[in-house]
Formats: C-alpha cells, sequence, structure tokens
C-alpha cells in the first residue's frame, strides 16, 4: 500500500478474512517502523490479536488501543488521534482506526459514518498522518461498504487500491434526522429558572432504568450542561424527552440554536476557555452522542447503556 507523503492520507482497507487483513495491515506497520514513524492500531480485540501474532517482537514497537472501548462513542477518537500526534510532534504519523467493528448498533453505525468525515475536517491541515480504516466484508452488507468511498481517499479491495471517485470534499455531519422516537417518551418544556427539574428528572429516569449511580450521576451532568447550553445559546429554553429502548436509556434535548462548528465536542477545551465545554462533557460521560444542527434547531440524543 503506498503512503502519500505530506499531508493526510485517509484510507480505507475492506478485507475478506483475517489472511487479507493481515496482508494489507502488517507491512504497512512494518514500513512505519523501518522509516522511524510513530504507531498507533485501535482495532477491535479479535484483530489486534492477529496483528500481534503476526508482527511478533515487532508489536513491542506499536502503541495498541482497544477500539471497543476507546470508540464506543466515536466523537471520543478523534481527541485520542490528536493527542498522540502531539506527542510526536517531532516525526511522521501512521495509525491503523477501526471505528465500525462486527456487533456495532445503527445508530453507533450512522455516528461513525459521520466521524469518517470528520477526520478529514480535523486533521486535512496535518502533516505526515497516515490513516487506514479496515471494514470486515464478512460483517457488513454492500450499502455500508459503499458508503465508505464518501470519506476515504482510497479504497483498497482485494488486494487492489484505488482512488475514491465518490469522496466527498465537505459533508454536513449534523445534517439529518434522528430515528424516530416513542410517543410514549416524557417530554418537559424548560427554560432557566427549570433546570434543577431537567436534573431531577434524568436522575430519576436513569434510576428507574438500572443505571448504577456513577453512570446515573455522568448522565445527569451531561445533560445539566446541554440544558444549560439550551438556555443560553439556543434561544432561552429548550424541550427534554427521555425514554427508554430495551437496555438503553435515551435522554434528548432539543432547542433553536443552530450548530455550525463541525467539531464542537471533539476538541479538549483549555483551561482558560469559558463555556463551549458542554458536548465535550457529553462525549466523555455518554456511550453515544448524536447531533444533528440546522438553522434555528439543535436536537442532541445521549445514550446510556445498562450493563
Amino acid at each position: 500500500m503506498v503512503v502519500k507523503e505530506g499531508g493526510f492520507r485517509h484510507d480505507a482497507l475492506i478485507y475478506a478474512d483475517a489472511e487479507d487483513f493481515l496482508a494489507a495491515t502488517v507491512p504497512f506497520l512494518r514500513e512505519a517502523l523501518e522509516t522511524g514513524e510513530a504507531a498507533l492500531v485501535a482495532v477491535s480485540q479479535t484483530n489486534r490479536a492477529l496483528l500481534e501474532g503476526a508482527l511478533g517482537s515487532d508489536a513491542a514497537e506499536i502503541r495498541f488501543a482497544e477500539m471497543e472501548r476507546l470508540g464506543r462513542n466515536p466523537a471520543r477518537i478523534i481527541p485520542f488521534w490528536r493527542e498522540f500526534l502531539d506527542q510526536n510532534a517531532d516525526r511522521p504519523v501512521r495509525g491503523i482506526g477501526e471505528p465500525v467493528w462486527p456487533g456495532r448498533e445503527p445508530a453507533e453505525i450512522d455516528e461513525c459514518e459521520r466521524h469518517e468525515s470528520l477526520l478529514n475536517v480535523a486533521f486535512a491541515p496535518t502533516p505526515d498522518f497516515s490513516l487506514l480504516c479496515p471494514y470486515d466484508a464478512r460483517a457488513f452488507g454492500e450499502e455500508l461498504l459503499e458508503k465508505v468511498a464518501h470519506s476515504h481517499d482510497v479504497v483498497a479491495r482485494g488486494g487492489v487500491s484505488s482512488p475514491s471517485d465518490e469522496y466527498l470534499v465537505s459533508r454536513d455531519c449534523f445534517a439529518g434526522l434522528l430515528s424516530a422516537r416513542p410517543s410514549g417518551a416524557e417530554t418537559f418544556e424548560f427554560d432557566r429558572d427549570k433546570l434543577s427539574e431537567v436534573r431531577r428528572r434524568v436522575e430519576r429516569a436513569a434510576t428507574q432504568a438500572g443505571l448504577t449511580a456513577s453512570e446515573t450521576a455522568d448522565l445527569v451532568i451531561a445533560a445539566s450542561e446541554l440544558a444549560a447550553n439550551s438556555v443560553a445559546y439556543g434561544g432561552g429554553t429548550g424541550t427534554l424527552r427521555i425514554w427508554q429502548d430495551g437496555d438503553r436509556l435515551l435522554v434528548e434535548l432539543e432547542d433553536g440554536g443552530t450548530i455550525e462548528e463541525p467539531l464542537v465536542g471533539r476538541r479538549r477545551p483549555q483551561p482558560t476557555q469559558e463555556g463551549g465545554r458542554g458536548l465535550w462533557l457529553a462525549n466523555q460521560l455518554c456511550d453515544l452522542v448524536q447531533v444533528r444542527s440546522a438553522p434555528g434547531r439543535t436536537t442532541v440524543r445521549l445514550h446510556a447503556t445498562r450493563r
């Protein structure tokens, strides 16, 4: 696989089996070691074991991360890559990132697709960063695999790498609709004087849903921060909706504001920064955060899973 010199290179690998996966990823990593590049691999546990076995002692020279934990909420992945780049600012960086693995829920896959596009926004000006994203053709239908070409410069499949003719230079990652909420969802209209009631309702719902005390506290903090954002930036009022879907509790906040910064919630706030921490905190505290925004309306949906 040829690695572009200079700026950010974002390729996809659609692999048919373990042998196909290793045939592309092992040379990619060995070349990094030979040229002195920093290398980070964030893949499924299954693929990590394959790579460590194939690389042998060379695996010790590569940093590995558990993508099932790191990427449970895809919005946490960009800050993770940014931190690794900052730690290795004196040399090129090469990575393998697998945000979509078998067993992902539809809502998670949708957010992963948006994340893949946002990688191009986050790292477009970054020199000497090459990222390879594997997709298991056995686990996903052609509809998903075809979308890979929208967010990657090059797509490799069957041992052949081809420039993507469907690459989207720009994409509104806040566009579109969320899945329909149930008609029986708890609904509460709030303003500045009712923020404490937002917290109380979320805490009660989380407790009833069987979340632990720690999980409940995290969800309350996230919802409280976003409700405060609605008051401050979304027209002074907002709507809270809460419902359960299987083992997931969903908390949704909607207001009349508009989000225009595509990487909001994906950039670590500076210590002296005033405001702008709501979505960052939500992304750190929740299993999944979905954001949809258009002129005059923003909806943020928080997912908390009972374990």
